[in-house]
């Protein structure tokens, strides 16, 4: 949870008519794929916003940086920078509650609530700005983390002392069963009689403490399907002598809503499809506190015949959770999570409405997923909320733009959302977690869409193809004249190159080309993971796609109508395409901004090369994304690799438009360790795609998640990207070595 409170002394800046100073600030907030605005405050120095917002923190983000940008809006002209600020999560993370190892309970202040953590941090510009010597602008907000299933214990606790009758923090039998049938649980008696037995007492003369219930209902929640009871109607049926007390439908319940005491919700991955944050901030009607039985309660018992087994939630990336304390979804357990119920299992809550925010059909979902529902609902601090930041954006840089410039952006490079088959090229920085746009000159963006909207016409006749081979060949000997030196200063600026990575002074390369495919210190691009052969690493600097199979990225990705991975090896290792059927595909693109040598990806035996001649396209997303069958016709170089770990791997290296050449630095037989340099591309882009066997590799899961929405991700050489499935490797290896071709 963040709360965006205020900022103090902003400097006053220029109109674009130079006729007035003033300053209209707002913040954009991005946190991974996830992107806010803030509302503009009017003629303000020392805003104050106090807007808040809740968003998920899947395990691969833990390392990201949350970026907040002030900017200054104007009317007319782009908006002007003010400054930023950012802070690790790994902060709060470490001031989170943490689990009881013994008794899976987290540990809460005295009051049960965990408090939010106070920033003030000065924002830092990038260059040095004129207003700098008169003014230091701070940026001040609160934020929290805390995972799911600490909340849902909150809410038990909160829930629980409602049926204490005597205030003695112990509950018997009969008033754990009237809070479970409030519920609409279907536990059976004996169920419920083994709470008590599991801590050593008698059903129903002894009481548990609401702490010992507690553990034994996350139990409960997160039990197996395999390991649940089945439903007997008849231990079911409720019994007269004992009331059954619907949630929120008495006035002795409405103190309920104020007894809660969160100091807000936790990082949240409910989404605007699960429930409307608005609505939870709405007083309840007062038909919720009636005492009349005959109204309907506010809670309804969800019928038998709407139950049913399915895949947990609404969005297909929530289908694997985790029961650590950093959550990957709302509902954190393997086995517990389904999306819909069985009238013939046991259930610990079974209701079909959200008493607080009013969402209907919960009972299509998971009990853990309900309850984790109901916690963020019911925050006391959260329910106050009466103003929301804008989400919803793309990039952090799309949510300052300008009507009119969308509209630019729309036409000249086509549709701006994450995965879109267009122009505007963006990607996820995994150092940062931040949304980045492939930086590119405008007549290049609006070039490529012409050519390769409608690739079939326009791309595959002989003309085209002598254009681009003719084009490529002249930049690359353009490029290794002396003259071409005088380009380096000017593609370092526009690109923001780290010049204190380079191995060489910059005065030391003669020509552009030599600048190109520099090296880079070695400590610049460290191996990950250096002593562990079952690591695989990125092979270049990057914009990395991974898929579990070939078939998934022909149909998410390489849309090619040609494409296959015969085609792909060329003739001399078209026999061995068999042996890549249900394999993993990584697709390395660089871009002509990246460090251009490329390294092996594993530990290996270096086999026969082959180069095979081609055509110059780019490979560009849109390009990829045509007709074309871009991999396998451009020029191209295979360099297979025999692991013991991951058997034999092909590499494939790919030239591209401007790209004159391929240059190998190993030779056949040489052994290579992961990391280590296998050759360079001359100017342009360029493209390395590696081939494992079936059951070779498993993909790191961020990697994973992008590559299913057809977002490129932004990594470096030797950061890690997956690892050996350790039972298949020694066999894979040495069916690979009875395989070389002669």
């Amino acid at each position: 949870m963040l709360e965006i409170l205020g900022a103090t002394d902003l400097p006053r800046l220029k109109n674009m008519t130079r006729t007035g100073w003033d300053m209209d600030p707002f913040v954009v907030i991005s946190f991974g794929k996830k992107v806010f605005r803030t509302r503009v405050i009017r003629h303000s120095l020392n805003p104050v916003w106090d807007e808040k917002m809740l968003f998920h923190v899947r395990r691969y983000e833990t390392t990201y940086k949350v970026q907040l940008t002030v900017l200054d809006w104007d009317k007319l002209s782009s908006n002007d920078y003010v400054g930023d600020a950012s802070f690790d999560v790994t902060e709060l993370i470490r001031d989170a509650p943490q689990r009881d190892p013994q008794t899976g309970l987290y540990s809460e202040d005295e009051d049960g609530s965990h408090p939010m953590k106070e920033f003030q941090l000065p924002l830092t510009t990038a260059k040095e700005m004129p207003w700098e010597a008169k003014h230091n602008p701070v940026l001040a907000f609160r934020a929290k983390f805390q995972p799911y299933d600490g909340l849902r214990q909150r809410f038990w606790q909160q829930y629980l002392k409602q049926y204490d009758a005597c205030d003695t923090g112990t509950l018997s039998h009969l008033e754990l069963t009237s809070m479970l049938d409030s519920l609409g649980s279907t536990l059976s008696s004996q169920t419920i009689d083994s709470f008590f037995i599991r801590h050593g007492k008698m059903p129903h003369e002894d009481e548990i403490t609401i702490a010992e219930a507690i553990q034994c209902l996350e139990t409960e929640l997160g039990r197996p399907n395999s390991e649940k009871k089945r439903v007997n109607i008849e231990d079911n049926l409720p019994d007269s002598s004992v009331p059954v007390t619907p949630l929120l439908s008495s006035e002795e319940s409405a103190p309920f809503l104020d007894g809660l005491d969160f100091s807000g919700p936790p990082l949240s991955a409910i989404s605007a499809d699960d429930f409307s944050i608005e609505g939870s901030s709405k007083a309840l009607p007062p038909s919720a506190y009636s005492t009349e039985r005959s109204e309907q309660p506010l809670i309804q018992v969800a019928e038998p015949s709407s139950y049913s087994y399915g895949t947990n939630g609404t969005n297909s990336r929530q289908q694997s959770y985790s029961s650590s304390d950093v959550e990957d979804s709302p509902g954190s357990w393997n086995s517990g999570s389904m999306s819909h119920s069985d009238d013939s299992f046991e259930r610990v809550i079974n209701v079909k409405n959200c008493p607080l925010c009013h969402r209907p059909r919960l009972n299509s979902k998971a009990e853990v997923d309900i309850v984790t529902h109901l916690a963020v609902c019911a925050s006391q601090d959260w329910a106050k909320v009466d103003r929301i930041v804008v989400g919803n954006f793309v990039t952090a840089s799309q949510a300052q733009r300008k009507w009119y410039t969308k509209i630019i952006s729309k036409v000249s490079s086509g549709d701006y959302r994450l995965g879109a088959n267009s122009a505007n090229i963006i990607v996820q920085n995994r150092l940062t977690g931040q949304l980045e746009e492939e930086k590119m000159q405008v007549y290049v963006r609006l070039g490529i869409r012409l050519l390769y909207k409608g690739a079939r016409s326009r791309m595959e006749g002989a003309r085209a193809r002598r254009l681009l081979k003719s084009l490529s060949i002249k930049q690359g000997n353009k490029y290794d004249s002396p003259d071409s030196a005088r380009d380096i200063s000017t593609f370092i600026e526009f690109h923001g190159l780290k010049v204190d990575e380079i191995l060489e002074p910059i005065s030391s390369f003669k020509t552009f080309n030599e600048f190109f495919y520099r090296k880079l210190k070695p400590s610049a691009r460290p191996t990950e993971d250096i002593d562990d052969p079952g690591r695989l690493v990125s092979a270049a600097d990057c914009r990395l796609m991974v898929f579990e199979t070939v078939s998934e990225a022909t149909r998410l990705w390489i849309k090619g109508r040609e494409f296959t991975v015969a085609r792909l090896l060329g003739d001399r290792y078209r026999d061995q395409a068999e042996r890549y059927a249900g394999g993993a595909l990584a697709i390395f693109r660089l871009a002509p901004q990246d460090y251009h040598r490329f390294h092996s990806p594993i530990d290996g035996t270096v086999g026969p090369m082959t180069y095979i001649s081609g055509e110059y396209y780019t490979v560009n997303p849109q390009a990829i994304r045509s007709a074309l069958d871009v991999y396998g016709e451009n020029a191209r170089k295979i360099v297979p690799i025999d692991s013991p770990q991951f058997g034999r791997v092909m590499a494939v290296c790919i030239g591209a438009m401007m790209v004159g050449s391929i240059q190998t630095t190993v030779q056949e037989g040489d052994e290579v360790k992961r990391g280590q340099e296998l050759g360079y591309f001359a100017f342009g882009g360029s493209t390395v795609v590696v081939l494992f066997e079936k059951g070779a590799v498993q993909w790191d899961e961020d990697l994973l998640i992008n590559g299913r929405a057809s977002l490129e991700t932004l990594v470096r050489v030797g950061m890690g990207i997956g690892h050996a499935r350790p039972a298949r490797s020694m066999s894979m290896s040495s069916k690979a070595s009875r395989a070389m071709p002669e």
